[in-house]
């Protein structure tokens, strides 16, 4: 069983996208955020299958979530309050939260996930581009040496995202 992809583009991804301040069209982000948390994980699974490091909807490792905190959001304190205010309480005080944040809190995996893609060179897919979301999913997010691949089965993923 999963969650049903269009109350999770409406009611956690679409704020927590809202929220961030992040340049680009708002609707182009909320498609790829919710098509990269839907191809990841199906929005299904909370730890990766077969024993991964890989957490959350968003199937994030620690050592990436870490290195945002580390190394990214420090440096963009509105980015790092917006997306602060996504973490369950019991995480606001520490300087990293631990990962486990991203199995407990779908709108904080959704942050993260936006986050991971932002930082990303890769450039926002226009809105309603499957194509384009999928090939800014592989580049940006799954990397040109991951075991994601661009085919029939991810293009209808992203498309189902476009479409919810």
């Amino acid at each position: 069983m999963s969650l049903y992809l269009s109350q999770f583009k409406s009611l956690i991804v679409t704020p927590v996208i809202h929220s961030l301040p992040l340049p680009g069209d708002p609707v182009a982000r909320i498609e790829l955020t919710a098509g990269i948390m839907l191809k990841e994980s199906g929005l299904i699974w909370l730890k990766q299958l077969g024993g991964g490091p890989a957490e959350g909807l968003g199937q994030m490792e620690a050592v990436t979530h870490d290195d945002l905190w580390r190394t990214f959001l420090p440096y963009r304190p509105d980015l790092r309050a917006a997306v602060m205010q996504w973490l369950p309480q019991k995480y606001a005080q520490v300087p990293i939260p631990d990962t486990a944040a991203l199995i407990g809190c779908e709108y904080y995996a959704a942050a993260m996930t936006a986050v991971r893609f932002y930082r990303s060179p890769v450039a926002l897919p226009p809105a309603g581009d499957v194509r384009a979301q999928c090939a800014a999913w592989k580049a940006g997010y799954n990397t040109a040496g991951g075991k994601g691949r661009i085919d029939a089965a991810t293009i209808s993923i992203f498309q189902k995202a476009i479409n919810a």
